[in-house]
Order: C-alpha cells, then structure tokens, then sequence
C-alpha cells in the first residue's frame, strides 16, 4: 500500500469530491480490522490529498467547503495592536484606548523617564520645564498618531493630558495643600511631573 499515492490509498479517482474522499477513508479504514499502522497509512493518504487540495484552493484552481480541515494550517497572525476589552464599556471607551505592545510600552517609557528625570535636576528644571514639556508633548503627537495615523485625535489627546496635569496639580497644590515641598518640590516642578505623567499614559494606552 505504501507504493500508491493518496487517492489509489484510499481508492478514489483525482476528481473525487471531498465527500467522497471522506467517505472513503471512513469505508477503508473500517475495513482495517483496527490494524494501527494501516489506519495511519490512510490518515496520511488523507491528510496529503487535503493539502494538495488546499494548495490548490490558493492557487484559485479549486473551491474548497470552509468546514473541511486542513492538516498544519497556518493561524492568523496577531494583531500589534489589541483594544482593550472592558464589559459594557461605551463604544468609544474602546476606540479610545488601547494595550500598548510590549516594545511601544518600553519606548514610551524610555522617554518619559528621560524627561521626567530632567526635570528632577534643578540647573536643568528651573529654566527648562517649558522646553521638557514642549518635547513631551512633542513626542505624545508623534506616539499617537503613529498608531492610526489619526492627527486630530493624537493632537486631542495630547492637549487633554497637558491641560489635566496642569489644572490637577494646580488643585492638589494650591487648594489641597499637597506638601511637596517636604519632598522638595517646587510647585512647578510637581505640576511638569505629573503632566508628563499622563502624557506618558496618553502616548501608550490611546489610540
């Protein structure tokens, strides 16, 4: 039996439809008596002709029922990009937000971290806040509309995060009373940390 080819295996012609081929297999390997290799040898012969048949359903030679299965068939690839997926959320929660891939979460960190240390150095923070804002705001623009190249929405978001750090640290300063300098923190200095804070969460996590 080894010497023949699938279909002499499982004794169909070339043509045979796929019913006829499964049909088949079910008839011969019922006759088998339950010998395992034999059984092997038809699953084999069966598998090769669904691949040559396969092979010729993408090449636009044959049409193919989308319930047949096809030995070592390929899954799709992944998405680089997955919504997040939160239970009756609103529709445009989840065409706003995002989970960012692992390398865009490490290089949206990477600069933020830069930045933000920037301004924890005093001879650079005191006379350089408004340029290390601008570069976070900067690269805010770049990292959302990298995504979708969606240019309103990356400028949208990006002037929320600036607009919501400054007015919350603002709040939290000045009618909160937040003691930051017991950690010494100028106000100033608070207020650029924390809105390159959320734009750091705005260039990862949004659309």
């Amino acid at each position: 039996m080894s010497q023949q080819n699938p279909y002499e295996q499982l004794g169909v012609a070339e043509d045979a439809t796929f019913e006829e081929i499964q049909a088949a297999k079910q008839r011969v390997i019922a006759q088998l008596g339950g010998d395992r290799q034999l059984q092997d040898n038809i699953e084999a012969a069966y598998d090769a002709i669904l691949m040559e048949r396969l092979k010729l359903r993408q090449q636009g030679k044959i049409k193919v029922p989308e319930g047949i299965r096809f030995p070592e068939k390929l899954p799709s690839a992944a998405p680089k990009f997955t919504s997040l997926s939160v239970p009756n959320s609103p529709s445009w929660l989840g065409d706003t937000f995002e989970r960012p891939s692992q390398s865009q979460l490490l290089t949206t960190s990477g600069v933020y971290t830069v930045l933000g240390g920037a301004t924890l150095v005093p001879s650079i923070a005191y006379s350089m806040l408004p340029t290390i804002l601008a570069f976070g705001a900067g690269f805010s623009l770049y990292f959302i509309n990298q995504k979708q190249r969606r240019f309103k929405r990356a400028v949208l978001g990006t002037l929320v995060a600036l607009l919501v750090g400054i007015v919350v640290a603002n709040l939290l300063v000045n009618y909160a009373h937040l003691p930051v300098n017991q950690i010494g923190l100028r106000g100033e200095i608070f207020a650029g940390l924390l809105t390159l804070i959320l734009l750091w969460v705005a260039s990862s996590f949004t659309k």
